[in-house]
């Protein structure tokens, strides 16, 4: 890495995110000196960000939501992790140009490795296409919003994942029962979302693939890599951020 680091999240929204908390640890154990900011770029003004003026600033950008797979339209080349995918949520600015890489497959692998098959995974965008390139294609069932699995033929074990921004909101309602017995993976990572409360499941939610593909994409950017230690105590930390920021709401 040369020149001063400075990265972000682009998406709409991002308030949420812990992104910054993450790569400040990150930074802080490898003696990194810049920022890592949160960036909320309205559909449609995606390639003014990240192409004009003033973008040179970047060492790289992480992309989330709803600009994963428009930002492949963006890059110069691709890594073959965001060809297999077709989404991009990693952007490394480089003297030839701009490169987009896809970290949630490694996130996502981390998150499920001793998780039952198949996978009936909910949504149809660059979450949803990480998670499908991740795993045998074999072994996925995408379900549009408003499916619902089956009845006929179900397997006796098997995982569930949401792919979808649906459990940002405290009282969002999962739109199908899921069978007693089977996993739940949830990419997202909303504590307090209600119905988990109501499941007769094991819940796996989204921090450990969050601190996973983050550790990814600070290695593209600075050539360091994220052990299990750090990685581990960044998890702890976050689950903690998660609980107090929960406990103790900011008032606008």
């Amino acid at each position: 890495m040369s020149g001063a680091f400075r990265a972000g999240l682009v998406g709409w929204p991002v308030s949420h995110s812990l992104s910054p908390a993450i790569h400040s640890l990150f930074m802080r154990h490898f003696g990194v000196d810049g920022t890592y900011e949160l960036y909320p770029v309205e559909p449609g003004n995606l390639t003014a960000f990240v192409t004009g003026p003033g973008s040179g600033r970047f060492t790289g950008l992480n992309i989330t939501v709803p600009h994963k797979i428009a930002a492949m339209k963006l890059c110069d080349s691709l890594s073959p992790s965001a060809e297999s995918a077709g989404a991009v949520n990693t952007l490394v600015f480089e003297p030839e140009g701009l490169r987009g890489c896809n970290t949630d497959i490694t996130g996502f692998r981390a998150m499920t490795r001793d998780l039952p098959t198949p996978f009936f995974v909910m949504g149809r965008g660059g979450a949803a296409a990480a998670v499908s390139a991740a795993i045998n294609s074999s072994e996925v069932i995408l379900l549009a919003r408003g499916e619902v699995i089956p009845e006929a033929n179900r397997p006796a074990m098997a995982t569930v994942v949401n792919a979808t921004p649906l459990g940002w909101n405290d009282d969002d309602v999962f739109p199908f029962e899921i069978p007693e017995g089977w996993c739940f993976a949830d990419l997202n990572y909303n504590p307090c979302w209600r119905w988990r409360n109501r499941l007769n499941t094991r819940v796996i939610t989204g921090e450990k693939m969050l601190v996973e593909q983050a550790a990814e994409s600070f290695r593209l950017w600075t050539g360091y890599t994220p052990g299990e230690d750090l990685k581990r105590k960044t998890l702890e930390r976050i689950r903690g951020k998660l609980h107090e920021d929960r406990n103790n709401p900011q008032v606008d």
